[in-house]
C-alpha cells in the first residue's frame, strides 16, 4: 500500500498516468469536467478561487475531515490554490508568498526588482492616472496583460494613447513591449538545489519549440545564471519551474517564471531529447523524493504546435508522409477536412502537434523546414 495520498489540483493526464502507475490514491479538484476521472477517490469540479479567504473556505468545506500527504498543482491557476490547501489538509507545505509571486506577474516583478533582475519597464495599471503617463514611461507600443494569466491569454498590444482605456480593477499590468527572440528555462528543484535544467528555444513563439536550445556557451551560461538568481530570490526550495526570457541585443531580460511544468509539449520534447520521463520526475519532486536525472541530451527535439489560423480546412497535405517518417516520435492531428478552426486565444489551444528528433541541431532545423514544406493545412 502506498504511503502517499495526493490531492491533485488542476489535473493533467500525464500526472494522472504516473499516479495510477505508482498506485498512489488521489483525489481531484478541477475547474471543468472535460474528461471523466473514474478512479479518483473524490472529484470536485469548482473554480480555483483567486482570494485566500475563498480558497480556505472551499477547501475546508469540500475536503472536511480529509488529510493528504501531498497536494500537487498541475496548472498555472492551481499553484496558489495548492499552496493554501497544503496547510489545511496537513500536506507537505510550501510558501504561499512564493506561490503568489509565481502566479501574479505584478507581485513577481515588483519583488524581483529589488534583486537586480534585468526586466522590461512595467506599471500597475490601477496606479496609472492617464494613458499619456503610461506611454511616457513605457513608450510605444506597450503591452497589457492580466496579472494572473498564462499562455498568452489577455495579451494586448497597444500602439496609440487613445486606444488605452485604463481599467482600475487591479487585474492588469502594463509593460514596455520587447521585440526580441524568446526562450525558456525548465528546472527541477529538490531540497533547495537545481537538480536538472533544460533550455528551450522558441523558434516561432507559440508554435515551434526546440529542446534543448543548443545556444552558444556564453548565452547558455548567462541564461542559467539568470535562472539561478530568480529561483534563489524567490526562495523556491522544491518544484518544477518554467522561466521565460527575452534574448535582446543588449542582454537578457527576465519575462516571467511559473512554478509548474511547461506547456507547449516541452515535457514531451524533453523526454525524447534526454531519454527520461519528466512527468515521473515531476511527481517525484512533488513527493519530496530524489530522482536520477540524465546529465546530457542524447538527441535534439523539435515540437511544432499546429494552428494554421482561422478558417475552414479545405485540404491536408503530407499527413501520411509525416506518419511514416523515421524521425517522428509523436504526431497528433485533432481535425479533418471540413472542420472549422477558430481563433487561438492562448498557446494551449491547438489542432495537434508534431514532434521529431535529430542527431544534431543543424539536422533538426533542416528537418523542421522539410516538414514545413511537406505538411500543409489549407484553410479557406
Amino acid at each position: 500500500m502506498s504511503p502517499y495520498r495526493v490531492l491533485l489540483i488542476g489535473p493533467r493526464r500525464a500526472i494522472l498516468k504516473i499516479l495510477r502507475a505508482r498506485k498512489i490514491p488521489f483525489s481531484v479538484w478541477r475547474e471543468d469536467a472535460t474528461y471523466p476521472i473514474m478512479d479518483a477517490q473524490k472529484v470536485v469540479t469548482e473554480p480555483l478561487f483567486n482570494t485566500t479567504k475563498k480558497l480556505q473556505q472551499f477547501v475546508n468545506e469540500a475536503f472536511a475531515g480529509e488529510s493528504f500527504t501531498h497536494v500537487i498543482a498541475g496548472s498555472e491557476s492551481a499553484v496558489y490554490a495548492a499552496a493554501v490547501a497544503r496547510r489545511i489538509v496537513g500536506a507537505r507545505a510550501s510558501a504561499t508568498t512564493t506561490a503568489l509571486r509565481c502566479r501574479d506577474k505584478l507581485a513577481m516583478k515588483q519583488y524581483l526588482s529589488d534583486y537586480d533582475i534585468p526586466m522590461t519597464r512595467f506599471l500597475a495599471e490601477s496606479a496609472v492616472d492617464s494613458a499619456a503617463t503610461a506611454f511616457a514611461y513605457l513608450g510605444s507600443p506597450l503591452v497589457r496583460k492580466q496579472r494572473k494569466s498564462s499562455g498568452g491569454r489577455s495579451f494586448e498590444l497597444i500602439t496609440r494613447e487613445q486606444d488605452l482605456i485604463l481599467r482600475q480593477n487591479g487585474r492588469n499590468i502594463l509593460e514596455k513591449f520587447v521585440s526580441a527572440p524568446e526562450a525558456s528555462i525548465e528546472s527541477f528543484i529538490h531540497d533547495g538545489e537545481i537538480k536538472f535544467v533544460n533550455t528551450t528555444r522558441y523558434l516561432e513563439k507559440g508554435h515551434v519549440n526546440l529542446v534543448p536550445a543548443a545556444f552558444d556557451e556564453t548565452l547558455q551560461a548567462a541564461m542559467l545564471k539568470l535562472n539561478r538568481q530568480v529561483i534563489e530570490a524567490l526562495k523556491i526550495s522544491w518544484g518544477t519551474t518554467h522561466l521565460e526570457v527575452y534574448l535582446t541585443d543588449n542582454g537578457l531580460l527576465f519575462g516571467e517564471i511559473a512554478l509548474r511544468p511547461p506547456g507547449g509539449y516541452i515535457m514531451n520534447a524533453m523526454q525524447h531529447a534526454y531519454a527520461f520521463n519528466p512527468w515521473e520526475a515531476f511527481v517525484a519532486i512533488e513527493l519530496g523524493e530524489p530522482f536520477e536525472f540524465p546529465q546530457f541530451a542524447t538527441a535534439y527535439s523539435c515540437v511544432e504546435i499546429l494552428h494554421p489560423g482561422i478558417g475552414r480546412i479545405s485540404a491536408i497535405h503530407g499527413e501520411q508522409q509525416v506518419k511514416e517518417h523515421a524521425s517522428v516520435r509523436e504526431f497528433r492531428l485533432k481535425v479533418k477536412v471540413g472542420d472549422m478552426i477558430h481563433k487561438r486565444e492562448a498557446a494551449g489551444q491547438d489542432i495537434g502537434y508534431l514532434l521529431h528528433v535529430s542527431e544534431t541541431p543543424a539536422a533538426r532545423l533542416d528537418l523542421y523546414h522539410h516538414f514545413k514544406n511537406q505538411f500543409v493545412i489549407d484553410i479557406t
